[in-house]
């Protein structure tokens, strides 16, 4: 296979091992995600919710789409948010643009919509099937901005203003829409974006600023907001009785306990009879552990690694830097959620409202995350291919 007018060959999937084996950890780790999410809630909600009130069922339904996304969205050519690298991004920044104004759109309309304290969401429709998260779309967004911004070769990572500065603002203003509602996505997008300006090549010193203004900005938030720093408590003695926050790390660790070698059987888990609570969310890992066991959970986490090993052979066969910097930052990304989601389980970090991707109950995360999932996958399938050897003599 050749270029055609400049353009690379779509590679099939036979040829594309790194996307296959994505795709194939992908649709595993969905699968899991159904038969948990099913399993965590069985037996909680009423018999006389209707199908599409229910959550289990609204999952199904989401994840089916999401592995529709995975099987199609690969096909899709990633330079196209690139566009002409001797010009802006023009197509990464209105994306970026849409996702931020409707992360400011949940704080300054009617239409932003509040559960358990927190305001996160737009409802756009009547629900169930009208709630949208747009910090979940403003998270992909801003990293496929910086993959789009640091291939231009006039935005040099190492020049401090154009490839450092102006990157650092506008992940700050991406963080100031989420940090307040919602810290655990802005933990994810600020280590994210670490990641992806260390792949890009910024300068070591620029980093460690970023990286002290993070550990700083982290610590401004936790120690003036009485319920984090319970959190932060609860992580290190999850088993006071006297801290509220305690309580979920508690019986998190207590499922995973019990769980024995080989779990307690599928639906036979004790933690969904409301001990436990966001056990098909916060805590999915901890309920899936309980039921499946040291085993399961081994084999859940070895999915994991091969995700991470199949999205980084990925962003390694990349044809081109944009392709390299966008795996890469995606990848991470999505590999960072999974990992503190199982710490927060094991309760090796703080609570902090941290799905499993690809495996949690989810809407908006499981579409968006799929999108990604797909992005990575078509960085690989546009790679290109390798000449042939021309015959000597």
């Amino acid at each position: 296979m050749a270029r055609n007018n400049g353009e690379l060959t779509t590679l099939p999937l036979t040829a594309n091992p790194s996307g296959s084996g994505l795709i194939v950890v992908t649709l595993a780790m969905l699968a899991v995600g159904i038969v948990a999410v099913h399993s965590a809630l069985a037996g909680v909600l009423p018999s006389t919710v209707s199908w599409h009130a229910r959550s289990d069922m609204r999952h199904t339904l989401f994840a089916a789409a999401a592995a529709v996304i995975m099987c199609l969205g690969w096909r899709f050519r990633y330079r196209w948010l690139c566009g002409d690298t001797r010009k802006l991004p023009v197509t990464a920044i209105v994306l970026l643009a849409i996702a931020a104004m409707l992360a400011l759109a949940v704080y300054v309309t009617p239409l932003g919509h509040m559960r358990n304290g927190r305001l996160r969401w737009l409802k756009i429709a009547p629900a169930p099937f009208g709630i949208f998260q747009p910090s979940e779309l403003l998270k992909i967004a801003l990293l496929v901005f910086l993959a789009a911004w640091y291939s231009r070769r006039r935005f040099e990572a190492r020049r401090f203003g154009w490839g450092f500065l102006v990157p650092a603002i506008v992940t700050g203003g991406c963080l100031a829409l989420v940090v307040t509602q919602d810290l655990g996505t802005g933990v994810i997008m600020a280590v994210a974006v670490f990641v992806t300006m260390f792949i890009a090549g910024v300068r070591w010193y620029a980093l460690t600023g970023l990286l002290a203004a993070g550990v700083s900005g982290f610590w401004f938030f936790v120690v003036t907001d009485p319920q984090r720093m319970m959190r932060m408590k609860a992580m290190i003695d999850p088993w006071c009785l006297t801290n509220p926050s305690a309580y979920q790390p508690r019986q998190s660790l207590l499922a995973i306990l019990t769980g024995g070698w080989f779990g307690k059987g599928l639906g036979r888990g004790i933690v969904k009879q409301q001990y436990l609570p966001e056990r098909s969310t916060d805590f999915i890992f901890a309920s899936f552990s309980e039921e499946w066991g040291f085993v399961g959970a081994m084999l859940l986490m070895g999915l994991v690694m091969l995700w991470i090993w199949f999205a980084r052979r990925s962003a390694a066969g990349a044809s081109d830097r944009f392709g390299f910097i966008l795996a890469g930052a995606l990848g991470a990304m999505i590999a960072i959620q999974m990992v503190l989601h199982i710490a927060v389980d094991t309760v090796a970090a703080p609570p902090t409202g941290m799905s499993f991707p690809f495996v949690s109950v989810g809407g908006t995360a499981l579409l968006v995350t799929a999108a990604a999932a797909s992005l990575i996958v078509s960085v690989s399938a546009h790679a290109e291919p390798e000449q042939e050897t021309p015959p000597s003599g």
